[in-house]
């Protein structure tokens, strides 16, 4: 996956929601615009795009399969 860095000092604006992706629990470059709120819970849409390519049945498939089924407990 690549993520693009996000500052560790950003600036203040009023009004700006910056979450982060309970996956890759890192924070989209474009904020709340950058994924998919889904069920309370924020998805990136780079974990999203991974997810939609992945081979079933491939260790990474597996990783994002019990990392979902622990986040819906």
């Amino acid at each position: 996956m690549k993520y693009e860095q996000v500052p560790s000092e950003l600036p203040r604006v009023k009004g700006q929601l910056l979450p982060r992706c309970v996956l890759c629990e890192e924070v989209p470059v474009n904020g709340i615009a950058g994924g998919y709120l889904i069920n309370g819970m924020f998805l990136c849409e780079t974990c999203e795009s991974t997810i939609i390519e992945l081979e079933v049945g491939s260790s990474q498939y597996k990783h994002y399969v019990e990392r979902i089924k622990r986040l819906l407990r």
